[in-house]
């Protein structure tokens, strides 16, 4: 006679076997993802070629069909074991339209007596039977298809897949009257709170950033990284403002500005209003008087407390007042520029009304955008960015007590990196970059560089 606890014993060996055997039947598969560098949005279409036995929804699946800007999807799926036969090849193709060219991602499947090999490739690359990254140029040399196999379970590898727009740095200013400024929000934070592969990132950044006139960065916290990251981008930028700090602060304020003309004056100041988590770095405002050849350039810098409670906003635009009177104390003559950059956190996207009242507070012009993405803090597609906020929050502005530009625009930007040091995060930062380019009337000496 079997007893109660014993068939209850028995049903959780059972229980435990059969869960075992569906979870190995799960994992006995593989991924296949594609991440879209690229300002458009991509669709796909898959075939399944060679041996005839497995049907689309049972031992694989197409799972997207579109990538958005920027985007990263999971778009197919196919069985590594159930349904794969001793010796027969299974191949997959997608076609991608939406790039500079149709491209074609290719798998290929062999199979063995108990699971199967599998291989890679792309357009008419050889087939791949490996871990490494492979790129592979598309028509335009504008952009790159890229792909790599990565273990992902014990029974199967995932692939990645990434079509990149090259990172093309901007124009340069040619003349002494044209002035070009970069705003970045480098997320470079103590290592205890969580910033991810910072080192490289910072690196990255440096090498890409180097097209400018003045480069205003934002959240270079970690003391270590950031005299390394200052060294680096002294080797384009020799001319460096001081980082605000603040005794009793935990944090520096992270912020300075970078230039690649002479600096004659420079000044950092701690915000006195502050609230809750904001309070343990010292941020502030920077500002350097920049000499570009007989004309002279004042840029102030800054990084404003973050969130949206009404709290919140009204320790920022104290803040933004502080700011102001910040820049009024410096006397600056109305025939010269005045320049402000940097993370406000000012959305004007979801709180439009609070951007408005910013510029008004500033007396400030916000030069038209001309960038193809309209986020600089995109959660949904940025690996380093809370994926619930799409934000548009840094900003390079112009005085309007001060002389005014004929021309100027906004250009947000979106670098990316391909490199093995950066593979499936692909961004620098949480934020993207915004670039103010400025033509004033005046002496336009030429200064090429």
């Amino acid at each position: 006679m079997i007893t109660l606890k014993q068939c209850r014993a028995i049903g959780l060996v059972i229980v435990g076997v059969l869960s075992s055997l569906l979870s190995g039947q799960a994992l006995a598969e593989s991924y296949v993802y594609l991440t879209n560098n690229t300002m458009e949005t991509l669709t796909l279409s898959t075939q399944q070629t060679g041996h005839d036995n497995i049907r689309h929804g049972d031992q694989w699946q197409q799972l997207a069909a579109k990538v958005p800007p920027l985007g990263t999807v999971k778009f197919l799926r196919f069985n590594r074991d159930q349904g794969i036969k001793w010796g027969k090849e299974y191949i997959f193709t997608t076609a991608v339209n939406g790039a500079s060219q149709p491209v074609y991602l290719k798998q290929r499947l062999l199979g063995t007596m108990t699971f199967s090999k599998m291989w890679l490739s792309g357009q008419d690359d050889p087939w791949h039977y490996d871990r490494d990254i492979h790129r592979v140029p598309l028509d335009s040399q504008q952009q790159t298809l890229a792909f790599k196999s990565s273990s992902a379970r014990a029974s199967g590898d995932d692939i990645h897949y990434v079509i990149h727009d090259k990172f093309n740095k901007s124009e340069k200013s040619q003349y002494s009257n044209e002035l070009n400024v970069l705003t970045y929000n480098t997320w470079a934070l103590l290592p205890p709170l969580a910033s991810k592969n910072t080192g490289d990132r910072l690196d990255t950044i440096a090498e890409y950033m180097t097209h400018y006139d003045v480069v205003v960065f934002q959240e270079v916290f970690d003391p270590i990284l950031t005299a390394k990251f200052r060294a680096k981008v002294a080797q384009t930028y020799p001319y460096m403002t001081e980082i605000p700090w603040q005794v009793g602060k935990i944090l520096t304020g992270g912020s300075f500005i970078a230039s690649r003309w002479p600096i004659e004056a420079q000044d950092a100041v701690v915000y006195d209003a502050c609230r809750a988590d904001g309070c343990l770095a010292g941020k502030g405002m920077n500002y350097a008087k920049i000499r570009k050849g007989s004309n002279a350039y004042h840029i102030f810098g800054t990084h404003t407390h973050a969130y949206t409670s009404e709290q919140d906003v009204a320790v920022r635009f104290e803040q933004l007042a502080q700011l102001k009177r910040f820049i009024e104390s410096k006397q600056i003559s109305y025939q010269e520029p005045v320049i402000m950059a940097g993370d406000f956190n000012v959305d004007k996207i979801n709180y439009p009304q609070e951007h408005l009242a910013f510029l008004a507070l500033l007396n400030a012009t916000e030069p038209e955008a001309t960038g193809a993405y309209p986020y600089s803090y995109a959660g949904p597609v940025n690996i380093y960015a809370d994926e619930a906020f799409n934000e548009y929050l840094d900003y390079v502005l112009y005085s309007n007590d001060h002389l005014a530009p004929y021309a100027s625009e906004n250009n947000m930007l979106t670098p990316r990196s391909i490199d093995s040091q950066h593979w499936q995060s692909w961004d620098l930062s949480d934020h993207y970059p915004v670039e103010g380019r400025f033509a004033f009337p005046l002496a336009p000496e030429y200064m090429p560089y």
